[in-house]
């Protein structure tokens, strides 16, 4: 387990998948308002990370509270 895995934990939310995780907390403008394709490639990145890492997050420039957010693998 890496120091990041350790450092994020204290950033998690609850969410019943990946998906549900960004659709809650990304914002908007910066996750489906770039189009249809640019939402389907953040989410199969986001999937590669999250296999590869056991976490994923999301900064505080693209989450909908301001402050970081993760989410980890189930």
């Amino acid at each position: 387990m890496n120091n990041s895995y350790k450092t994020f934990k204290k950033y998690e939310v609850k969410a019943e998948s990946l998906i549900d995780f960004m659709n809650t907390y990304y914002k908007r403008d910066r996750f489906y308002g770039r189009g249809k394709e640019y939402a389907k490639s953040l989410i199969n990145s986001y999937k590669q990370e999250l296999n590869q890492n056991g976490y994923v997050f999301i900064s505080q420039h693209d989450n909908i509270t301001g402050e970081v957010v993760s989410y980890y693998k189930k």
